[in-house]
């Protein structure tokens, strides 16, 4: 076993006993239409039921009715396994070829992932925090028309991915073949012509495992304490239910915004600097936090901005919760506003950096359109980095 594999398995033993250490508090679970409620996820049954473990005794819920349970947990070490369907493995890469990667996960050991299904690898990241996140995100959304070395010293190389051997990737450039150290390496992205995307439908979900990992499962099977992810390609790797830290149903009752096309983005600069709005990410490109936490889900947009959505089928409700993102370190201020059918229904108290997530809930019966905003509140728009975390409309 070598050490980065050791150092792997005493990580996750650490944070196993830390989960489990006396009188902590159960993760919360967050029902479409019920109060939320601490609880202990202790089994996935068929046709998506997920069954907790509560104070009152045991309590099963539709995945279609769940929002949440449990807390996204922070991507440990590199390298990181990016895949083409968004899911994000950190795991050990041992070797690779021209069709699959070979590689070591704390959670589920010895893998193979098909090239076709691996839009990068992460080899280095960035000390700072949101630097990194724009790092992983320009490999998973890269536009490069041929595979691709990003070196830690800002250099790139292109060419055509050959191999992952002794410590070196090797590529076949316009000059030849080259071979870099790892080492050297930030990234490796493959050509994203050659990847197999596609737009899974249904009921399904993102798991977040206690090593960071987040992936898109499409379907779940538990065998006692043993619990199978159904992934993109066909694969299917297995763990330790335990090892489970958050479940994010998507394609139920609730549909995210930040899954939607925007019918309108408007942004009124306080100076002269334009922010673009972010999904699933704040508004300078890394992932959201809040409150400590860390959101799957969500739109991050800068003060002042106005948000619009056309209602194409009806919808009750609009449930998010509010918060300056924690890159911030407790600077900036907002107010968030909505409006439904050009009525101002929802006004927020001031929402200052460093402040829980506040949550908010209006009517939507009958409504065709809802515009979000988001306007200066205290020392005009320094910081304000505005979250509408897990912004979702329920049917």
């Amino acid at each position: 076993m070598n050490l980065a594999r050791v150092v792997r398995c005493l990580s996750c033993l650490v944070l196993a006993v830390t989960a489990r250490s006396v009188g902590a508090r159960p993760p919360e679970a967050v029902p479409v239409d019920a109060p939320p409620f601490a609880a202990r996820l202790s089994a996935v049954e068929p046709e998506w039921q997920i069954a907790f473990t509560a104070e009152d005794g045991r309590r099963t819920v539709d995945a279609a009715d769940l929002v949440v349970w449990g807390t996204y947990r922070e991507v440990g070490r590199p390298p990181l396994l990016v895949l083409a369907d968004g899911s994000l493995l950190p795991a050990d890469v041992f070797e690779a070829d021209k069709e699959k990667l070979r590689a070591d996960s704390g959670a589920f050991g010895l893998m193979e992932v098909p090239l076709e299904l691996l839009a990068g690898v992460v080899f280095r990241l960035p000390n700072d925090r949101q630097a990194a996140d724009r790092l992983v995100a320009a490999v998973a959304s890269a536009a490069a028309t041929s595979d691709q070395l990003m070196l830690i010293n800002g250099d790139r190389v292109a060419g055509r991915f050959e191999a992952i051997a002794d410590n070196a990737v090797r590529l076949q450039a316009e000059v030849g073949p080259v071979e870099v150290e790892i080492e050297r390496v930030g990234a490796l992205v493959f050509d994203p012509a050659l990847l197999a995307r596609d737009r899974p439908r249904g009921l399904r979900a993102i798991v977040g495992l206690d090593d960071g990992a987040h992936l898109v499962a499409r379907g779940l099977r538990n065998d006692g304490d043993s619990l199978t992810i159904d992934s993109s390609g066909g694969l299917a790797w297995s763990t330790a239910l335990d090892r489970v830290v958050c479940l994010q149903p998507l394609g139920g009752r609730v549909t995210y915004l930040s899954d939607l096309e925007a019918a309108e983005y408007r942004h009124v600069p306080y100076l002269d600097v334009p922010w673009p709005y972010r999904i699933d990410r704040n508004v300078s490109g890394g992932l959201l936090r809040a409150g400590g936490r860390l959101f799957a889900k969500g739109l991050g947009v800068h003060s002042a901005a106005r948000l619009t959505y056309r209602l194409d089928e009806p919808y009750r409700r609009l449930d998010a919760a509010l918060a300056i993102d924690d890159s911030t370190a407790g600077q900036g201020s907002v107010r968030f506003r909505v409006f439904v059918d050009g009525r101002e229904q929802y006004v927020s108290p001031t929402i200052r950096g460093g402040m829980a997530p506040v949550p908010a809930s209006l009517d939507l019966s009958g409504a065709t359109r809802i515009d979000l905003v988001v306007d200066f509140a205290e020392r005009a728009d320094v910081l304000d980095r505005a979250n509408w975390l897990d912004a979702r409309l329920v049917r």
